[in-house]
């Protein structure tokens, strides 16, 4: 018998989606889902877009935005699971998701990961880098989502301008990897 050890992050955490269905990197969302995507151009080239897809692999959108690593694996893996606190001032209330895809080809590295039961939102993110015909290289995500907690219920369009705002970190988060390849 295999022992692992003991993960205290993730106790608080079901081992499920809070939503029917299965999560996909594109497509209509669930019926009283909300959908925000949001882009920007990051770099230039194959090195920038490389060095970008694997800062994206590392978990570089969430380091570099802010969030705070408490059960984390090193790398993007289908099946994973990460632990994240969200930083609020002085507290980091943890958030988990599994990753369910990842995408590597010649123009596109990314991947997508769902929110797990006792998450604050239900719903799945997609972070993906794209490298255009013309050069460009953006960083592209896709949040499919609806409050779960209450308290995120409560809040009512101000949770639409907290997921602007951490969206806002995330796609500054590579700038400084795209800009050094």
């Amino acid at each position: 018998m295999t022992s692992h050890p003991p993960r205290p992050h993730l106790d608080r955490f079901g081992d499920s989606y809070d939503f029917d269905g299965e999560p996909a990197l594109d497509g209509p969302p669930p019926e009283g889902f909300h959908v925000t995507t949001r882009s920007r151009t990051i770099g230039h080239g194959p090195a920038a877009f490389e060095a970008a897809g694997e800062a994206v692999l590392r978990w570089r959108v969430h380091r570099g935005s802010g969030f705070v690593p408490l059960d984390v694996p090193d790398r993007v893996t289908v099946g994973a699971t990460s632990v994240w606190g969200v930083t609020l001032g002085p507290l980091h209330p943890p958030v988990a998701c599994r990753v369910f895809a990842v995408v590597r080809s010649p123009d596109e590295i990314g991947f997508g990961h769902a929110a797990l039961v006792g998450h604050p939102q239900r719903g799945w993110e997609s972070y993906r880098v794209r490298h255009h015909a013309d050069g460009r290289v953006t960083l592209d995500i896709r949040v499919v989502w609806r409050p779960a907690a209450r308290w995120m219920r409560a809040t009512g369009p101000l949770s639409g301008v907290a997921l602007a705002l951490i969206l806002r970190r995330n796609l500054h988060a590579l700038d400084d990897v795209a800009r050094l390849a």
